[in-house]
Order: structure tokens, then sequence, then C-alpha cells
């Protein structure tokens, strides 16, 4: 084998590789836009829970100002509302 290219050699070498270059190239920029489109799916995804985290949060705040105590017999909900009996 001969350490020496001709210029035609050279010429398919160096064409092989820039195809070669643009190939890998357009494979990573189409990789990278899956990436991002999944980026924003997820951050959607995560939106979505912090709010239904945050409307959770909500209730249980508000439940910890609300008594739960059992009713007499014969008694009702209105009755313990007012806070009569014991």
């Amino acid at each position: 084998m001969s350490s020496f290219y001709g210029a035609e050699e050279l010429w398919h070498l160096t064409h092989g590789m820039q195809r070669l270059v643009l190939a890998e190239s357009a494979r990573d920029t189409q990789r990278l836009q899956e990436v991002e489109d999944e980026l924003v799916i997820a951050r959607r995804k995560i939106d979505s829970i912090d709010h239904q985290l945050y409307a959770h949060d909500l209730q249980l705040r508000r439940g910890r100002n609300v008594r739960v105590v059992p009713l007499l017999y014969g008694g009702s909900a209105r009755t313990r509302q007012r806070g009569s009996g014991p």
C-alpha cells in the first residue's frame, strides 16, 4: 500500500468524509429536536402536577379550619354549625 494518495483519491476521501459529517449533523439536529419536544411535554406534565398539588394543598388547608364533631342523636348539621350542644 502506498503512503501517497493521488488527487482523485483525496477528493473521494474528503468528499466521503463531508457527506458523513453532514449526515451525522442532520441526525444530531433531528435528535435534538426530538429531545426538545419531549422536554416541552415533560414541562406540561410537571405544570399539571404542580397545579393538582396546589389545588390539593388548598383543599387540605381549608380542611384544617373545619372540626368534625359527632352529632347528638336527633341533632342536625344546622344545629352543630351554630355551635349549640356539647
